[in-house]
């Protein structure tokens, strides 16, 4: 009996360091450990993990926020902490500041004293600090990350306009404009996409490819007008469909604000509805495409709230999933990944496994 219980104990344990993340779930970038209210200074990240359906968490993940490969979101900025898929969908990408829970005004630091940081989380829950800068984001905020997966990472903020974040630190300016406040970005078909809240074209831009040198001008997809604050998105797989997260609250399926649809007609996006998630407005966003009307999920702007809403038309109305915990914040929010590590992963498991299980906790029952 003895000689059977070590290994199984041990590929017990294995399979319980890998594949820690569902496909089809929602996983939600959460701030702040519920102990303390939540302050600018460096904030603890989690991501915790919900079924679709809503219910209680079935797992979360402690971003380390001490020591070399810490990442920490200003906890009372609303417009930190977008979460996203990498082009290959492997990775959950997000962006923070690599120093230490408790750092004061940490959005207002120099990247000198806290470099901005880009990080990669696997379907097993591996948590990686792909790539820093010392140079882009300085005092002000860096919020969000994208990856084509294949080692090239990009990220957007506060100034700076989008930058090429390398796989070295070597970060290069690689938009012309709008430079100023950009949300959210990511990798579609081979080309960068990023929301921005500046100027009188407020709304989504594409930049062509995926440079990683050079000034490209973006081009400005969807308009939401001068007075929107788009967030998220999401496109369907034809790119006839998309979703806009604005942290405006809802006025009405005819006004900008909430969770917007818009189509596209052939030349361009027209505005067609709004949805009813909340009151408030929304800054994360998910799309599941696979049913006959797409299910949208989103986080309220306020950091309070998990919504979804079954888009049958303009007036389809939202169901209340989650709601943050005292002195918790959620911001951005996406499907788990889908792909599993290769089968060589298990061979490494046992090395880093009491390290893993330091970053692993259920936090909530």
């Amino acid at each position: 009996m003895k000689k059977l219980l070590i290994p199984t104990i041990i590929f017990g344990a294995l399979l319980a360091a890998q594949a820690q993340f569902t496909p089809g779930d929602l996983v939600v970038l959460q701030d702040g450990t519920g102990s303390s209210a939540l302050t600018s200074a460096g904030t603890a990240i989690f991501l915790d993990e919900f079924s679709p359906g809503g219910g209680s968490m079935v797992y979360s993940l402690a971003i380390p926020s001490t020591g070399p490969s810490a990442l920490v979101n200003s906890g009372t900025a609303g417009s930190e902490g977008s979460l996203n898929l990498s082009a290959n969908g492997q990775y959950l990408m997000f962006a923070g500041y690599n120093a230490a829970a408790g750092t004061a005004a940490i959005a207002g630091t120099t990247a000198a004293a806290a470099p901005r940081g880009v990080a990669t989380v696997d379907a097993s829950g591996n948590y990686t600090l792909a790539t820093t800068s010392s140079s882009f984001f300085s005092a002000n905020n860096i919020r969000s990350a994208a990856s084509d997966g294949a080692g090239n990472f990009w990220a957007a903020g506060a100034n700076t306009g989008v930058a090429y974040m390398g796989n070295n630190g070597a970060a290069t300016a690689v938009s012309a404009s709008p430079l100023t406040n950009l949300r959210v970005i990511q990798t579609i078909g081979n080309n960068l996409f990023y929301s921005s809240g500046s100027g009188s074209s407020r709304g989504i831009y594409e930049v062509a490819g995926n440079p990683t040198s050079g000034s490209t001008t973006a081009v400005n997809l969807i308009n939401n007008g001068a007075s929107a604050s788009p967030y998220d998105f999401a496109f369907n797989s034809s790119m006839t469909i998309c979703y806009v997260a604005d942290s405006d609250a809802y006025t009405g399926s005819s006004g900008i604000g909430g969770v917007e649809r818009w189509n596209f007609n052939g030349t361009a996006w027209v505005f067609d509805y709004s949805l009813s998630l909340s009151t408030n407005g929304a800054t994360g966003l998910a799309v599941d495409f696979s049913g006959a009307n797409p299910t949208v999920y989103a986080t309220s702007a306020n950091g309070n709230s998990l919504f979804d809403v079954v888009d049958a038309g303009s007036g389809s109305t939202g169901t209340l999933l989650e709601t943050a915990g005292a002195n918790e914040a959620f911001r951005g929010l996406e499907q788990a990944p889908g792909t599993v590590p290769e089968p060589s992963t298990f061979a490494l498991g046992g090395l880093g496994l009491a390290a893993i299980g330091l970053l692993r906790r259920n936090r909530k029952t």
